[in-house]
């Protein structure tokens, strides 16, 4: 009778011990899914980058309302990496690798660009020896509004023109 009590018990350890087997071989899975670099919920490319969408936008510690809200941004426009998507949740990094999670309703997909070297002139055309149209400070936010090769052409404060991807935070060009 013990003999067959441990057995029994046996077998059922062993049947578990499948079962969580089975379920990590599900989590690799899933996790080798994530590295086709879509993201799961929306199939949009991971990472992307996206924008601030309102002028007040909580970053969260998990994907819900309920986590704690460790910053704010308080600027529309700012450029964010998407990293990882979860149900209506997007985590994102900043341009000093910061990171969280932030409702998808409240990012945008226009693409803005920050300034991260202290002066950069801003060019009428993508050539470093054409005409200058303004100088742009370290911190400042421009609307991306094409590439073309090293370069970005951004619209900043009514101003157009073309700076070194090397320069800005929010393209997959060069320094990103």
């Amino acid at each position: 009778m013990i003999f067959k009590n441990f057995f029994s018990k046996l077998v059922f350890f062993q049947a578990v011990f499948c079962c969580i087997i089975i379920g990590f071989d599900s989590v690799d899975a899933n996790a080798q899914e994530k590295n086709n670099n879509k993201g799961q919920v929306t199939g949009l490319p991971i990472p992307r980058f996206v924008s601030v969408k309102s002028s007040k936008v909580n970053v969260r510690r998990g994907p819900s309302s309920t986590y704690q809200i460790d910053w704010v941004y308080t600027r529309m426009g700012v450029p964010l990496k998407v990293t990882a998507e979860y149900q209506n949740w997007r985590r994102v990094e900043d341009f000093q690798g910061e990171g969280g999670w932030i409702h998808s309703r409240l990012l945008s997909g226009k693409r803005f660009i920050i300034i991260l070297d202290s002066r950069v002139i801003l060019k009428r055309r993508p050539n470093k020896k054409s005409p200058p149209v303004a100088i742009v400070e370290k911190g400042v936010i421009g609307r991306l509004v094409s590439t073309a090769g090293d370069w970005c052409e951004i619209s900043v404060s009514g101003h157009s023109g073309w700076v070194m991807t090397e320069s800005v935070w929010g393209t997959f060009l060069k320094r990103n």
